[in-house]
């Protein structure tokens, strides 16, 4: 045989056997790293079948662990008991009520059709359910308007209402009795929570709590703060006065700000006629920037959780993650100096709620309580505001592991403001709520006034774990009771219902409608963003 030809078939060979060595241990390095994430994927409690990290169902919410551990946070029910053993209770509560477990609530299936939608749509699987005021989403694909316009340029339809007043507010609410794939489940009127009457039933106290993800709650947990407070209403009432009843109402949903919430006030709740709502919504308008003569710099792309790519779509990348955090910082990261220019007519102490130098969007606020206020005076019915908790404080610290959304939500999120500057503008927030209260007869709660600063109680900054939740609804409970008390003394309550109706006037059949109908709806003659 020819000498080179035999060479040629050697090298040939070798090449084949490099090649098939090569794949065959590619081939076994991608079992095996699949096998780890399966199994991560197993241990951990995320989905298989997801491309993205997702949970799975009985692993959404977090087990009520009953047990406090400084290096854990507090997804114990009871886990709180030693701050509530140092708060004041009000007449008739029993402290002990607040270690009773709430009765075991399951996560109910996911209804199939928004489980498909959920699936089609992986990067807005809420929005993609979300039933959506028409007029919002025509402002946003026509004229831009709103900052929604992204969101609906990914859906192909959309479910939509027509709101009774003919506004674009509230942007959005939840479809009526559904199971959604977060672990919500809505009532007949699409408000989180058990059913409840359209007419108010006798000797029944109707309590409604707005506002955004802080009401609301993690969709996956058993039990939001309103609903915690409901069930102790419920006993409170068993012990003090025996044949009152008490319906709580959370009207709250992620993401809306005080426009949307008075307009589900004024559309959803005063329908079915509440004695009181509890106004908690304090973050959604909340940017700290006024008063800041400094320009500011970019956002810190070191400061906090960075987006991780490998953590998003993998367990095993997941668990890396969260090993490299271990390591990193827990104090305040060096932030660049600014100057703040308060202004000299505006007394930080003593505000004047009129002053249009309010900052934090307070004047559009205080309007929109202003509107509540008075739509719940014409029905009888009165507006309990409160402070808001946030946890952020000067010369604060935080477990790096622990507390890494929270570190990231402070020093990412709202980069470069420092702890100090968000403080005294919170601070200042919550003194113009007490104030606005006072001058308008609407009783306060301060939750923030006594609320621990305790990181093992948050998830994030304002967003709280389970034995957060159930301390916050403690505080607004005991708050509550000597509100409920004077009524009661002065027989205003309980009151009969003032509406007999048929049906509630804002809601209507579900319906999906194509956004290429609503494009071509458009005046495309109007200017954008005019």
């Amino acid at each position: 045989m020819d000498h080179g030809l035999n060479t040629s078939l050697q090298h040939g060979s070798s090449a084949r056997t490099r090649a098939f060595r090569t794949i065959a241990a590619a081939a076994v390095t991608a079992i095996a790293l699949a096998g780890a994430e399966v199994g991560a994927r197993l241990l951990d409690g995320y989905r298989l079948g997801s491309i993205r990290l997702e949970r799975s169902r009985d692993r959404m919410a977090p087990p009520d662990s009953g047990r406090r551990s400084e290096s854990q946070k507090w997804w114990g029910g009871t886990d709180a008991w030693p701050y509530v053993e140092t708060l004041p209770t009000a007449a008739g509560v029993d402290v002990n009520w607040f270690r009773m477990q709430p009765p075991d609530r399951a996560l109910s299936q996911p209804d199939s059709d928004l489980e498909t939608r959920a699936r089609r749509y992986p990067r807005i699987p809420l929005e993609a359910n979300y039933e959506w005021n028409r007029n919002a989403v025509v402002r946003a694909i026509c004229r831009g308007y709103d900052g929604y316009e992204a969101t609906f340029n990914q859906l192909e339809d959309i479910y939509l209402f027509d709101p009774i007043d003919g506004s674009d507010l509230p942007t959005f609410r939840f479809l009526r009795r559904a199971s959604y794939p977060s672990g919500l489940r809505t009532n007949a009127f699409g408000w989180r929570g058990p059913d409840v009457a359209l007419t108010k039933p006798l000797n029944t106290i109707r309590i409604a709590f707005v506002g955004a993800s802080t009401t609301v709650g993690f969709h996956a947990e058993p039990y939001s703060y309103p609903e915690i407070v409901g069930l102790w209403l419920e006993r409170w009432a068993g012990a003090r006065h025996p044949g009152l009843s008490f319906d709580a109402i959370n009207a709250g949903r992620e993401a809306v700000n005080s426009r949307s919430l008075q307009a589900i006030v004024r559309q959803e709740l005063i329908p079915v006629d509440p004695d009181l709502v509890v106004y908690y919504e304090g973050a959604n308008q909340f940017w700290p920037g006024d008063f800041v003569s400094t320009p500011l710099p970019l956002r810190s792309r070191v400061s906090g959780r960075a987006q991780n790519l490998l953590a998003t779509y993998s367990a095993v990348g997941r668990r890396l993650e969260n090993l490299m955090l271990a390591a990193g910082p827990g104090s305040e990261p060096f932030k660049p100096r600014m100057s703040v220019q308060w202004p000299r007519e505006l007394d930080e102490d003593d505000p004047d709620l009129a002053s249009p130098t309010l900052p934090i969007q307070l004047p559009r606020i205080l309007g929109d309580l202003d509107t509540i206020r008075q739509a719940l005076d014409a029905g009888a019915g009165r507006l309990v505001l409160t402070s808001f908790e946030w946890l952020v404080y000067p010369g604060m610290t935080l477990d790096p592991r622990r507390d890494a959304v929270l570190f990231a939500y402070l020093n990412t999120k709202y980069w470069p403001f420092s702890y100090a500057h968000m403080r005294r503008l919170l601070d200042f927030q919550n003194r113009v709520f007490r104030k606005y209260a006072s001058e308008h007869g609407a009783d306060f709660i301060d939750v923030a006034g006594v609320f621990p600063r305790d990181p093992r109680l948050f998830d994030d900054a304002i967003h709280m774990t389970r034995g957060g939740t159930r301390l916050q609804a403690w505080i607004v409970f005991n708050g509550l009771v000597p509100i409920i008390e004077r009524r009661l003394a002065s027989h205003e309550w309980p009151r009969s219902a003032r509406h007999a109706l048929a049906t509630h006037p804002a809601f209507g059949e579900r319906r999906l409608v194509p956004i290429a109908d609503l494009r071509a709806a458009c005046d495309t003659t109007a200017p954008k963003n005019e």
